[in-house]
């Protein structure tokens, strides 16, 4: 089974770096897998405006589940599996127990039948190295869900670490979902002058008529109007980002991992 090393590296002039990773994602990768593998680790450091990745996390969380791929497997895969292994893979990935089905309907098509048993003991001490306070945290802060496959005696350290990791990816979602709409707002407020210059332009010229210019006059005004609106939405926005950066930080600051 491959892994899909894939890095976006912000430049280090933004107050704030973030480095997202997808790493170590099993050609049998399913979705829950890649929320609780920590496939997706977002970690922020420096001081300032958290800077807005939410695009290129996504387009790189897509490629890593398309080209991770499903439980498929080959004949020769299916007739020398070490089926003990390939349970403590899917184990220490957090895989649920459904995924031997996955993977038996994959070999049914090729004759062979997976060893079931193998299967479930090598799983179950894959589970011991993912049910971890710190793989909970890391499932937590990369947004990942959580599949209830941790074993009573493991699940409770999990969770906490999940639910802190998870307190912190909320926090800075909502930092990111400002940041995005400050910077939509920019673009608007640049195009809106774009705008402006063309019909500016097109106003004076000779081909325009008389209807056109009043027509013309009355967008222009109608640009500058809302140019002028969205100067006063981007401070009132500045204003909450400022508010939800500190939250993030005192959240960032509580938190025990690192």
């Amino acid at each position: 089974m491959g892994s899909l090393p894939l890095t976006l590296n912000r430049p280090s002039s933004d107050k704030f770096v973030t480095s997202i990773t997808l790493s170590a994602i099993p050609s049998g990768c399913s979705q829950l897998q890649c929320d609780t593998l920590g496939a997706l680790i977002i970690t922020v450091t420096g001081e300032g405006n958290i800077v807005n990745t939410a695009k290129s996390i996504a387009v790189l969380a897509i490629i890593a589940l398309l080209l991770g791929g499903c439980a498929t497997m080959s004949e020769e895969e299916c007739i020398t599996a070490d089926w003990h292994a390939i349970g403590y893979e899917d184990g220490a990935a957090g895989q649920a127990v459904a995924m031997l089905g996955k993977r038996r309907q994959a070999c049914a098509d090729h004759g062979v039948q997976p060893d079931a048993n193998a299967y479930r003991a090598g799983r179950d001490e894959g589970l011991e190295l993912y049910c971890t306070e710190m793989r909970g945290f890391r499932t937590g802060r990369a947004g990942g869900t959580y599949g209830g496959v941790c074993p009573r005696d493991l699940e409770g350290l999990f969770l906490v670490g999940y639910e802190s990791g998870r307190e912190l990816y909320e926090a800075q979602r909502a930092v990111n979902e400002v940041a995005n709409a400050i910077q939509s707002a920019h673009n608007e407020r640049e195009n809106i002058l774009d705008d402006i210059t063309e019909m500016s332009a097109h106003l004076v010229s000779d081909e325009a008529t008389k209807e056109e210019r009043i027509e013309l006059l009355a967008d222009i005004a109608r640009l500058k109007t809302r140019h002028s609106d969205l100067e006063h939405e981007i401070e009132d926005m500045e204003h909450e980002l400022a508010l939800r950066e500190a939250a993030f930080h005192e959240v960032e600051m509580r938190t025990p991992y690192k």
